[in-house]
């Protein structure tokens, strides 16, 4: 009998993991929206004695006389130890980021890690920091200091210093003078002057680590705050806060504070806002004011003023976003100097204080994370419900925000080439990393002592080259005053240098970056694809040109530039233009590595493959003048060794990139701003040249794993492909839907319908909204929850590793979808019966609607049809996330992968490489 039973339950349970499979069950989706909740409806629970240890702030370097330690409770005793010994314990006061004073500097490979206590309980002991040499990370010297921010004012009594080292000094001369200094500075230091700044100093900052200066900063003249100041202002204060934020100050400027009329003190602000400590505690009821002040005799401002909130007015702390597998919680408003519990699953996991609290274990797929905070007694009713995704990247850092070296300028002629019996002049511009900002300043000693320097070559479009100098922009029209000859009094336009701020990032980054001036291309007889050559043919004469000045005694660029690393961006007609160039009669002893191109044309001289480099391009999908995105088809056709990706920017249009183009060609839809566009190809583009050129990590940015700062990344949607990965399905094998690329059996079922397609503006394509040129799988559901089924060829382990899948929404059209579309990627084990376990796009990042373009016809006859694009994005699946869902799954065992479409539409999805993706 019990056999019977026994043999009944494992029938049962086989039957359920069968309709899983195929039937319509789905997954709740789970959203990261933040809401706060009474925390009387919850059941959270308290850990006594635990808390959280606190973060060593690193990167560490040799020669610190201090250390940072942050995401502490407000008075906590903290522990910080060398070596496994504690060499002091000091009472911590601000928990976003305190230093503390070191008996010995530090020395390099030495280990430092710290510990809190607080109220008798104590933590663990921190993850340990490494002291580094920094001449081993930055060889050519320690960055460029930056005064942050700007402007600075007469009568300033202080300012910033940011982009430093850990532990390093640093110190300000106003017009040759010292005025001000830190020694053991944090990445950003407050620095006091004395005396305070005057009217139209030059004001430098330097730093210096083990007597190894940096370069100067850039220089900052002092001018004349706009009068009268700002009224300054208060962030929330609650009953039992010990802190408050001031805002609105003047850079520099004293600030006086009163509490219940009487002074609390006079306090200097080196930005735009400062916190101050009050003792005691703030009462609910309490009156603070506040009036700020530059020079003497000059008006105070009108005094702000706040009154202190009840407890019961705490609210809960807002959150970044949560992904599975975070260790770290970032709170982004919070109450001054709170301290912050954060509960995984009604499970205390941390506490400490700050904006950045580390949990004690990593957060699992599907959490409910629940963040509180308390000041002193007055512990918060309400707390934020946060629900996790598999993923769900934070905003880290800009890979455009790396500097290092002053900057250096220069143009260049190199006579003239000709080609098919055309004569064109070889000229541009340079930017380099230099001792000194100016133009010819001599290359940087230091840099060109540890090395050869990567080169950039920038090629721009086909843009009128005179402009009016009297009306640039037509009034009636709105179109620009441009023409490709001179009419005659015209100005010429120097549409190479539309890229100066892109060339200035990359310069102090360490390149040398050429942009080269095709004007004399606009107006020749010629058409399209000659104009393509010749432009090709000018870039190749001009790095050969820089070839002779390399192995010339050329007084800047001699025996400075490492051809071998050559990087290339093009813009329209450029951005064919590169990539024909590394084809068309290149230089000797040139590599390219890197081929950058936005927003390029497609004139087919560029037979076969971008094969050779990595490959990236830059599609805005609004573009009014190549409307077709051809560089979709560079894409699908790139070989991706080392890599290729391509971003698709949802609202950006063609000529914002380039700062001389002054408007926007054609009526093509053109949503974000100038700076929004420049933000997006100096931060990408930047993590692009400096992943291939330099070897540095910010390939990151480009599989989406990190979100660079300052941008709008909710408009980039990115392509991306690792070579030498398992291709389970690449739908270009000509074997059929049947098959897969590994040769494996497919099969569809519950009402699915799937074939294989061009995605192409070709014939076999599955409708008109295609503009790549590659083939992949469209997939119907009659009813939810129909199912395609991928076999592997033998089991896999799949424990550590992604499945990656390019797919869209298809436009169909007529209509863009206003409503939820996606579908789930399942994994099948080899057990008996298999288990299957899914995922929704919704918890890796969301499927993107296409980019709606119906009345650009309407308004510009140029386009002629709906140009509204189907345009596939890469989904990241972690097989972690699987697991989470199906704790019995095999991840080492893996025998098939699923497409499960959700049907809430009925909508046909589009499909191109499935992968197994290690890195």
């Amino acid at each position: 009998m019990r056999q019977l039973i026994e043999l009944l339950i494992w029938f049962l349970r086989w039957i359920s993991r069968w309709l899983e499979h195929f039937g319509t069950k789905t997954f709740p989706l789970t959203n990261d929206d933040n809401t706060e909740v009474p925390i009387e409806k919850l059941d959270l629970r308290d850990r006594p004695g635990f808390l959280s240890p606190p973060i060593v702030v690193g990167p560490l370097y040799q020669c610190a006389p201090d250390v940072g330690i942050r995401g502490f409770i407000t008075h906590a005793e903290i522990d910080v130890r060398i070596d496994g010994l504690i060499v002091l314990t000091q009472e911590g006061l601000n928990p976003d980021g305190q230093q503390f004073s070191l008996p010995v500097q530090l020395r390099a490979n030495q280990t430092v890690d710290a510990r809190q206590r607080f109220d008798g309980a104590e933590s663990d002991w921190s993850y340990v920091e490494t002291a580094k040499d920094h001449t081993i990370e930055f060889p050519a010297g320690l960055p460029r200091p930056e005064i942050n921010p700007p402007p600075l004012y007469k009568c300033g009594a202080s300012t910033a210093v940011s982009n430093l080292l850990n532990g390093c000094k640093v110190w300000l001369t106003a017009d040759g003078t010292r005025v001000g200094g830190q020694d053991g500075a944090g990445t950003w230091q407050s620095v006091h002057v004395n005396p305070d700044f005057g009217l139209g100093q030059d004001v430098i900052a330097f730093a210096s680590l083990c007597e190894d200066a940096s370069p100067p900063s850039q220089t900052e003249v002092t001018q004349t705050a706009p009068q009268p100041l700002l009224t300054p202002s208060f962030g929330d204060a609650y009953d039992g806060g010990e802190r408050i934020a001031v805002s609105n100050l003047a850079h520099g400027a004293r600030f006086t504070v009163w509490r219940n009329g009487a002074l609390v003190g006079t306090y200097r602000s080196s930005t735009s806002s400062a916190a101050i400590r009050l003792t005691p505690a703030m009462v609910a009821g309490d009156i603070l004011e506040a009036e700020q002040s530059l020079c003497v005799g000059d008006p105070a401002s009108s005094k702000g003023t706040t009154t202190v909130k009840s407890c019961s007015d705490l609210p809960a702390p807002k959150v970044e976003p949560i992904q599975a597998g975070d260790i770290l919680v970032h709170i982004v408003d919070m109450a001054a100097g709170a301290r912050i519990k954060v509960f995984v699953n009604g499970v205390e996991s941390g506490d400490g204080g700050g904006h950045v609290i580390q949990l004690e274990n990593p957060i699992p797929h599907g959490a409910t994370v629940y963040i509180q905070q308390i000041l002193g007694s007055c512990v918060g009713q309400t707390v934020m419900q946060v629900n996790t995704r598999c993923v769900h990247p934070r905003v880290t850092d800009n890979p455009a925000h790396f500097n290092l070296f002053p900057i250096g300028y220069d143009d260049f002629d190199a006579g003239t080439t000709s080609i098919d019996g055309l004569q064109f002049n070889v000229r541009g511009n340079v930017y380099y990393p230099a001792d000194a900002d100016g133009k010819g300043t001599p290359f940087n000693t230091r840099l060109a002592g540890v090395g050869r320097t990567p080169i950039i070559c920038l090629v721009h479009g086909r843009h009128g080259a005179f402009r009016d100098p009297v009306n640039p922009i037509n009034l009636v029209t709105g179109e620009e005053n441009s023409k490709c000859s001179n009419p005659g009094g015209w100005v010429e336009i120097p549409n190479h240098e539309g890229y100066i701020y892109f060339q200035e990032q990359l310069a102090r980054m360490g390149f040398v970056v050429v942009s080269i001036n095709m004007n004399q291309t606009c107006s020749q007889p010629m058409g399209g694809a000659a104009n393509i050559r010749h432009r090709a043919h000018i870039l190749n004469e001009s790095i050969r040109h820089f070839q002779s000045l390399d192995s010339s005694a050329h007084a800047i660029f001699g025996n400075k530039i490492d051809f071998d690393r050559i990087g290339l961006m093009g813009h329209s007609r450029g951005g064919e233009a590169v990539l024909l160039a590394t084809s068309q009669n290149p230089p000797a002893n040139v590599q390219f590595r890197a081929v950058l191109s936005l927003a390029p044309v497609d004139f087919g001289l560029t037979n076969g493959t971008p094969n050779g480099f990595a490959f990236m391009t830059i599609l805005p999908a609004g573009d009014g003048d190549v409307v077709d995105n051809d560089g979709a088809k560079f894409y699908d056709r790139a070989t991706p060794k080392p890599f290729k990706a391509q971003l698709y920017i949802d609202g950006a249009g063609h000529n914002p990139f380039n700062r001389q183009w002054l408007v926007n060609e054609g009526n093509g839809v053109f949503h974000l701003s100038r700076t929004d566009h420049e933000r997006i190809l100096s931060a990408y583009g930047c993590a692009f040249f400096r992943q291939v050129l330099m070897d540095h990590a910010t390939v990151k940015f480009l599989t989406g794993k990190e979100l660079p700062t300052l941008v709008l990344h909710d408009r980039v949607h990115l392509s991306f492909e690792w070579p030498d990965q398992l291709n389970v399905d690449h739908h270009e094998d000509n074997n059929g839907i049947a098959k897969n690329s590994l040769d494996e059996p497919t099969s569809q079922s519950g009402g699915l319908s799937a074939n294989e397609y061009k995605f192409a503006q070709s014939g076999g394509a599955f409708n008109a909204s295609f503009y790549g040129n590659t083939t992949g799988m469209v997939a119907e559901s009659r009813e939810k929850g129909g199912v395609f089924r991928s076999q592997l060829d033998g089991a896999k382990n799949l424990r550590d590793k992604e499945v990656w899948i390019r797919a869209a929404d298809i436009y169909n059209g007529s209509s863009v979808s206003s409503s939820s579309t996606g579908f789930e990627i399942g994994l099948e084990d080899d057990a008996s019966p298999p288990v299957v376990a899914w995922v929704d796009t919704d918890v890796v990042g969301g499927l993107p609607r296409p980019f709606d373009r119906r009345a650009d016809d309407i308004n510009d006859p140029w386009l002629g049809t709906d140009k509204t694009k189907t345009m596939l994005k890469t989904l990241r699946f972690p097989a972690h996330c699987f697991a989470a869902q199906e704790p019995t799954l095999k991840l080492e065992s893996i025998r098939a992968i699923l497409i499960r479409c959700r049907g809430e539409e009925k909508r046909p999805l589009a499909f191109d490489i499935l992968q197994v993706v290690s890195k």
